[in-house]
């Protein structure tokens, strides 16, 4: 494995069992981190952005189960299965937060009402030693809520999650996620309850985390403008599978998977006015409980044939860096499909 890889899930298949039935929510999914990366992964709610990256922490449901593939982190060049580890061990617990950390998508409920904002920020530090004493562990929780942009951070490091709004409560999340300076961040929209002063704010203190820290980042967001300006990397999800990734560049430039494309025709860009013919994707995703057979984006694609409803596409690489899952690409492969 790459010295620079510090976190691989290699075909990920993750089964929802409720009354008797099973939903295969991930359907074999595979991607990497690298030292100082941004992985975007996009798509419509429902696809499994926030599973896969709940699989990665040891956070599924308990009706959940990992049925194939692995995850693997790199520490300090030791590799370790986290889909083997028992998620409330302290295996476990001594990568979250300084290994691999996490922004979850809703504050409210991420943070626990009945602690401080300051005492739940410094109980990371000082788990992962990163403070030596209560004293010194509150004075850098303040700091975290000051580079977070929450005014008066001496006197809210000591007030409760009700107390701040929905936004502060965001940030102060943030600011745990990064007290630690993991060598992995998850972060699940993180800036849905901000406003673009706030946002713009939040990405560049990832910007300064990945370029000083070497951190690794996996961004999941709906915002294209998002993936344009920050990512290195994409991967595009479409119930549970990744049908595009690679190079941020080219996949946003040369997309070649039909998905891909009418999620970008879809979104208004700035600049060009109301005038712009913006195309929704027509039809909705299918009923997971009762899937069609082969490729699951057939039903709702313009280029779909008979093949596509028959059988799943496998990965084919487009160019170096970047690959799909299309029989009939909008792009025209530089190597012929190889069969899974």
């Amino acid at each position: 494995m790459d010295h620079k890889t510090v976190l691989q899930v290699s075909d990920l298949r993750v089964n929802f069992y409720n009354n008797e039935r099973s939903n295969r929510v991930l359907r074999g999914i595979s991607f990497h981190l690298e030292k100082g990366k941004i992985l975007c992964i996009v798509g419509e709610s429902g696809c499994g952005k926030s599973v896969t990256a709940n699989a990665v922490m040891g956070l599924l449901p308990d009706l959940a189960r990992i049925e194939e593939g692995e995850i693997c982190f790199w520490q300090e060049g030791n590799k370790i299965r986290i889909d083997q580890l028992n998620r409330k061990g302290k295996e476990m617990r001594r990568i979250r937060g300084e290994g691999i950390a996490m922004i979850f998508q809703d504050p409210m409920t991420a943070l626990n009402p009945v602690f401080s904002v300051g005492y739940q920020i410094s109980e990371a530090l000082l788990y992962h030693k990163k403070a030596k004493n209560k004293k010194e562990a509150r004075k850098q929780s303040i700091e975290l809520l000051k580079s977070m942009g929450i005014p008066l951070p001496e006197k809210r490091v000591d007030e409760y999650p009700h107390q701040f709004s929905g936004g502060m409560c965001q940030r102060a999340m943030i600011a745990m996620a990064m007290s630690c300076q993991p060598k992995v961040l998850i972060a699940d929209e993180p800036t849905t309850a901000l406003d673009v002063t706030i946002q713009a704010q939040i990405f560049e203190l990832m910007k300064v985390l990945k370029e000083q820290n070497d951190t690794a980042i996996m961004l999941i967001t709906h915002d294209m403008g998002v993936v344009a300006e920050l990512a290195d990397e994409v991967a595009v999800m479409y119930m549970g599978n990744i049908v595009e990734s690679g190079d941020a560049r080219q996949v946003l430039t040369r997309s070649a998977h039909p998905y891909t494309e009418a999620l970008l025709k879809s979104i208004p860009v700035l600049g060009r006015g109301k005038e712009q013919d913006l195309q929704p994707i027509r039809g909705t995703t299918p009923d997971p409980y009762n899937r069609p057979p082969g490729c699951q984006f057939a039903p709702r694609c313009d280029f779909a044939r008979e093949k596509c409803r028959q059988e799943m596409p496998p990965e084919m690489t487009v160019s170096d860096e970047h690959f799909c899952r299309c029989f009939y690409p909008l792009t025209k492969p530089e190597v012929e499909a190889d069969e899974d």
